[in-house]
């Protein structure tokens, strides 16, 4: 065997060798990007020899030529093995010829694609004419590449620059551009025949003019014209459904779309300017029109049309099946020129129309994707159909049944890959493959899967065999929600309808040949899946994409500056397995990141066959949980300004209100959805150097907290994000953007916004939204003075005291000693000043000047609204920036001593308050559920329910009592 392969290299080596002009200087190494197959011109279906060069792998070149479009460009490389390969699947590191390197014609080396069919001469020459790369004047490549009165060949028409008076080119069988106005063609347009160069793959668009303006996405599939008008197609689907394409040029042409704006490609064709989404209806700034470049549209005139065929076809020479033929002369995928129709034996299908390609050859028409069943071109002959069949291809091994199941008797491989057979009929049965349930009956009276026999239909096309019902749904065939419509989505939610998007689907499982149904429109099946539901999270968000190839990401990403790196990750972004465009395996959705560790968690589809979760992955090495070792790209599906989430804080039940010695303000624990909350305005309170001295609360930032605890005895997960805005007099805004995360059970995070600085009175407010599983809860708020506390100097002083801390608090200039103030309020012997008096007293403290209301005495009953008001009372005060005190009975306070003498009656400063929106409010949008409050006695602030500061109010003031000294007003 190692013999007879070293023999075959050797013969080939020298085959080569006889063949190949002899080798020019070589220039590289230049690395390879993809596994590239060696062709013996520039044509990419001229293949010779498969994966000559690997990934990675030198390349020395000879030369550089312009040939037949691959990998989205014209140029081709001539190597140092006498092989030509498209220039796009190197890295050169030019976008078009490397400088230095000769052009191949200049060296007598020919490329020019032998199966183009027509050629047509000799034509003279009227002057001496240089050989052009392309259809400009200026890119000369050969200097009198054809004296005056030389003869040349011509391969192909096409229409570029003006030259000579004429957009008119000629491409000659030496491979070379040459204007039409300076040969003797006979004609003064199109040479009867001839093809538009760019309807056989030439493009001989000129490389230095007009722009590069995109990628733009195509609404839909789009045919490539060869001039402004829609019956000129000289390529069906040029741009598949999904794809994008690059814009050189705009003009006006034949009113389609409801637009006469046309848009000409980089890949040299027309397409109708309506069909492109370029963000906007009229012209695209600093695009050229076409015709100030010299580009003209052009005419269709009988050049023929490009088709893509569904398999691989033998060329015939005559319109039958069992004539002479050139064996798989065109590939499965690839496109094909036709030029006309006409009528001749039954071929496939039951079609008698067959297509005569630009090769001269003839095809099954049932094969040519055409959009029809019938002539859609001009008619060849008039020959007329006849005979009659049914027969198809099959696209794979296909066993024949003998009922419609996959579970009946069977004879094993009756029907061989590439093989025909003839269906009498057709008929519904069991789900066989792909999620259908066609099956077709043979000659042979054996039942085969429809869906590896190529009819063109995943549905019945023929008589039915029987009247068998078409069966419902299918074994695990799930359904999506529909997409909400491109831009819909606010920016600042599309990261969480991406993850709960993903989250909703973990578990749904493939079905048939990789059938999910997040195809473009509906279920798709028969190719990898993973980056359809990666797009398909990001519909959800209202984001165009549709990319069933998992590098295209990267592209798009790239074009619109939202790659990020794998220190960066945020969840609604995607990371990408493999290492380049080119070499793209996998992709996910990251649901997760750790705020700790910058490990990710992952929702991804088809991993597993299914839609599956991957916890606690390191970004930069995946390896060690994941089957793919490594994430080249990332990609961010908004460019969004985001606050991280950071490890989480323990939360603070209410009932542990009062023992809390710090100085934060919280709401209470809120819960949804198996997710507890809280929203905490944290306090930076400095302490005097002297036992009565003042505590000053200086700073503030808030703090939202979120842990995710169901209950529940299996594992599960809740999607959170919060906003969270504090406002502090004097320093403005502060925010905190943590975008949706999907928590495991336990899990704890917090939300924060800056410190700020307290520089001016009034009211600090923090607010928060929280968004759970995708549902909006009541927005939370939180409201502080800027506190200044004093300790009371007697036991007696709790009156004095509070007094002296909201004038501080308020601030005022200045305030008395402890004792003053006790004069001006008449506390008496015992300690006790009374409510009216405290109320009275107070107001002599009171700024003058800033817009402050003096304070009363108010008293409550602990029924009916009142108490409400008493409580809203407080809280539109403290929105004012003022303080309020109550009158408690101290034992009865959750941090008092209940031992304590039932006599004792205590003043408190209240200063801060948290509440949650409430749209229906009896009183007020913003009930109060605690308060905040300085405890001059114990010298600390604590947090208090409105329930526990009633219940010690009322006992202070008897039965039925809540006394309250508050602004007026």
């Amino acid at each position: 065997m190692t013999l007879l392969l070293a023999a075959l290299v050797a013969a080939m080596a020298g085959v080569i060798a006889a063949a190949s002009p002899a080798q020019a200087a070589t220039y590289g190494p230049y690395t390879a990007k993809v596994n590239i197959d060696a062709r013996g011109s520039m044509d990419p279906n001229d293949r010779t020899a498969t994966d000559w060069y690997t990934a990675g792998q030198g390349v020395y070149i000879q030369c550089q030529d312009w040939g037949m479009a691959a990998g989205g460009s014209t140029l081709w490389d001539y190597t140092a093995a006498n092989w030509w390969i498209p220039d796009a699947y190197l890295t050169t590191g030019h976008s078009g010829r490397v400088p230095g390197v000769p052009l191949c014609s200049d060296l007598g080396i020919d490329g020019t694609p032998a199966g183009v069919g027509f050629s047509a001469g000799p034509y003279k020459a009227s002057t001496a004419i240089d050989g052009r790369g392309s259809m400009d004047p200026d890119d000369r490549v050969k200097t009198d590449a054809y004296l005056s009165g030389a003869n040349l060949y011509v391969k192909c028409q096409d229409y570029g620059l003006s030259a000579g008076g004429s957009t008119l080119w000629i491409y000659t069988t030496d491979g070379y551009w040459v204007p039409d106005a300076y040969v003797t063609t006979g004609t003064s347009g199109m040479i009867d025949g001839a093809p538009r160069c760019i309807s056989i793959g030439i493009n001989g668009t000129p490389s230095g003019t007009g722009a590069n303006s995109g990628p733009y996405p195509v609404k839909f599939a789009l045919d490539g014209r060869g001039s402004p008008d829609p019956d000129d197609r000289v390529r069906v689907d040029a741009y598949p459904d999904g794809s994008s394409l690059y814009i050189r040029c705009q003009d006006t042409g034949v009113s389609t779309g409801g637009s006469t704006l046309w848009d000409y490609t980089t890949d040299g064709y027309w397409v109708p300017d309506a069909y492109v989404t370029t963000g906007i209806d009229g012209r695209i700034s600093g695009v050229p029109l076409c015709s100030s470049i010299g580009i003209g549209g052009g005419s269709g005139g009988g050049s023929g049309t490009q088709f893509k065929i569904r398999t691989n076809l033998n060329g015939y020479y005559e319109k039958s099946l069992s004539s002479g033929n050139v064996w798989d002369k065109y590939t499965e995928g690839s496109y094909v020129t036709i030029m006309c129709q006409a009528y001749g034996e039954v071929n496939y299908g039951g079609s008698a129309i067959w297509d005569l390609t630009s090769d001269g050859l003839w095809i099954p028409d049932y094969y040519v994707v055409t959009g029809s069943s019938s002539m859609v071109m001009t008619s060849c002959d008039g020959d007329s159909p006849s005979g009659s069949g049914n027969r198809f291809l099959v696209k794979e091994t296909l066993n024949g049944y003998n009922g419609k199941s996959l579970t009946s008797t069977y004879v094993l491989d009756k029907y061989p890959a590439g093989s025909y057979v003839t269906i009498t009929c057709q008929a519904y049965g069991e789900f066989n493959y792909g999620g259908y349930a066609v099956w077709d009956y043979t000659s042979d009276g054996l039942w085969i899967a429809d869906y590896y026999v190529s009819t063109g239909s995943t549905d019945i096309i023929m008589n039915r065999c029987d009247s068998d019902p078409k069966p419902s749904g299918g074994s695990g065939n799930p359904t999506v929600p529909s997409n909400p419509a491109t831009g819909s989505v606010p920016t600042s939610e599309v990261r969480d309808r991406i993850v709960n998007a993903a989250y909703s689907q973990l578990g749904t499982q493939e079905w048939g040949d990789n059938c999910n149904p997040y195809g473009n429109g509906g279920v798709k099946c028969g190719d990898p899946w993973c980056s359809m539901f990666a797009s398909w999270t990001w519909q959800q968000a209202g984001i165009d994409v549709y990319f069933p190839y998992s590098g295209t990401f990267e592209t798009w990403g790239k074009n619109r500056g939202l790659m990020t790196s794998k220190s960066n990750i945020e969840p609604g972004d995607v990371v990408i397995y493999g290492t380049s465009y080119y070499d793209s395996d996998h992709i996910g959705v990251v649901v997760d990141v750790d705020p700790v560790t910058g490990n990710i968690t992952t929702i991804e589809g088809n991993y597993g066959n299914k839609v599956t979760m991957v916890t606690n992955m390191d970004p930069h090495n995946p390896g060690p949980v994941h089957s793919y070792n490594n994430i080249y790209a990332v990609v961010s599906p908004v460019a969004d300004a985001n606050t991280n989430w950071t490890s989480g804080s323990s939360l603070v039940d209410e009932s542990d209100f009062g023992n809390a010695s710090d100085n934060d303000i919280c709401t209470g624990v809120k819960s949804a959805s198996g997710m507890q909350y809280q929203l905490c305005l944290e306090g930076w309170v400095t302490t005097p150097s002297s036992t009565y001295g003042a505590y000053n609360n200086t700073r503030y930032r808030g703090r939202l907290s979120v842990v995710y605890d169901d209950n529940s005895s299996s594992p599960s997960h809740g999607a959170v994000q919060a906003a969270v805005d504090l406002y502090v007099p004097g320093n403005g805004w502060g925010d905190g953007r943590c975008v949706s995360s999907l928590l495991a059970d336990g899990k704890r995070r917090d939300c924060y916004t800056e410190w700020l600085d307290v520089a001016d009175r009034g009211a600090s407010v923090l607010d928060a939204t929280v968004t759970i599983n995708g549902e909006d809860q009541n927005e939370l708020r939180v409201t502080g003075l800027p506190m200044v506390g004093y300790r009371q100097e007697t036991s007696t002083y709790c009156g004095p005291a509070t007094v002296k801390s909201a004038a501080m608090t308020m601030r005022a200039s200045s305030a008395p000693s402890q004792s003053s103030i006790a004069d001006q309020m008449k506390t008496d012997t015992y300690g006790f000043t009374y409510p009216g008096d405290m109320a009275s007293g107070w107001n002599a403290f009171v700024p003058t000047g800033l817009g402050y209301s003096f304070y009363d005495w108010y008293s409550a009953s602990t029924s009916g609204t009142s108490m409400e008001l008493q409580v809203e009372r407080i809280r539109e005060h403290l929105d004012n920036g003022q303080p309020s005190s109550t009158l408690v009975q101290y034992g009865y306070l959750p941090w008092g001593d209940p031992t304590a003498d039932t006599s004792v009656r205590h003043y408190m400063m209240i200063y801060g308050y948290s509440a949650s929106y409430n749209a229906s409010g009896t009183n007020t949008n913003w009930p109060v559920t605690a308060f905040q409050v300085w405890d001059s006695a114990s010298a600390k602030t604590y947090t208090i329910t409105v329930d526990d500061l009633i219940y010690a109010s009322q006992t202070a003031a008897g039965v039925g009592g809540f006394d309250v000294i508050a602004p007026n007003g």
